[in-house]
């Protein structure tokens, strides 16, 4: 049975840094399909949107009866530890929900990870070197622990209810990875083309962070620095970004990748065993023989729009 009305119904939880832009983008080209243009809402994660309560959320999706699925996409939705209880809020929701997980090689999502947090700079940045934060911040690892991610929703809605995917199968080619989605929901294939394309998400050459301590950023970004800033010259503010931000030195960055790969791998591993036993399925595109990530490589699927 499809819930009709504006009852969102389809949900893309994660992983973060694996594709879910591009994928997003995929699904609402379809007919049947609306996806929320609010791409990350967030709405089951107390910490961030709950509160806004259910007819904000609702809002999101358009009533049209055209449509058959109603679809958002929030990686918060896959963060354990950091946000908990999401899948039974789901559940309460509609228990009839499907849900898609798309997930990334472990390491190099981790990577990406990580020069995300580097680039939020809304959030104070990530100001630790590459294989300090890892080690120190264990979000970075949790995150690409997909077989822990994926069990409770499995648990919770069964797994005829949860698609699973990659991120490099869709790299590799989008249209087969979007019919055999279309399948599953058991809606007619369409053709994700047009002939202009675009690249969500990519790093770009020069990386800006945080400088210091992190205390100029602080202050911009906090309720105060709104009130005060008009009255604030021009010349000295100015000044304070300059002292506010660094263009990050990723000479460190290049000296800390094999040097984590060598530390993390034997958990990454572990966790791959997991998933396999999970999914009952291998992942050949994860293997050994895979390639560190470049500099600039964090480039999600190039998506096609008419």
């Amino acid at each position: 049975m499809r819930h009709m009305g504006n009852e969102a119904n389809l949900f893309i939880i994660g992983a973060m840094k694996s594709g879910t832009t591009s994928l997003h983008e995929y699904l609402g080209s379809h007919p049947r399909i609306f996806m929320s243009r609010e791409k990350e809402p967030g709405y089951f994660v107390e910490e961030l949107a709950l509160a806004k309560g259910e007819s904000w959320y609702r809002s999101l999706f358009d009533a049209d009866e055209r449509y058959l699925y109603r679809g958002e996409s929030s990686t918060h939705y896959t963060k354990l530890p950091v946000y908990g209880g999401v899948v039974e809020r789901i559940y309460r929701f509609n228990p009839q929900a499907r849900l898609i997980y798309i997930m990334r090689n472990p390491f190099e999502r981790t990577v990406s990870h990580y020069w995300h947090a580097v680039r939020d700079l809304h959030h104070g940045g990530e100001l630790r070197p590459l294989l300090e934060a890892v080690r120190e911040q264990p979000d970075y690892l949790a995150f690409s622990d997909y077989a822990m991610q994926l069990e409770p929703y499995i648990e919770r809605f069964g797994r005829e209810s949860v698609y699973a995917l990659t991120f490099e199968a869709l790299v590799r080619d989008p249209q087969s990875e979007v019919d055999r989605i279309c399948d599953w929901l058991e809606l007619e294939r369409c053709a994700i083309g047009g002939e202009t394309a675009r690249a969500h998400n990519q790093k770009p050459q020069s990386i800006v962070g945080v400088a210091g301590a992190g205390v100029f950023n602080r202050i911009e970004h906090s309720r105060v620095w709104d009130r005060v800033s008009p009255l604030v010259p021009r010349p000295l503010k100015e000044w304070a970004r300059r002292r506010a931000y660094r263009v990050v030195d990723q000479e460190q960055y290049l000296e800390d990748i094999p040097r984590l790969k060598r530390e993390i791998a034997a958990l990454q591993e572990r966790q791959i065993e997991d998933l396999a036993r999970l999914l009952n399925r291998h992942f050949p595109e994860w293997s050994d023989e895979r390639d560190m990530p470049a500099p600039h490589c964090e480039t999600e699927p190039v998506t096609r729009t008419s």
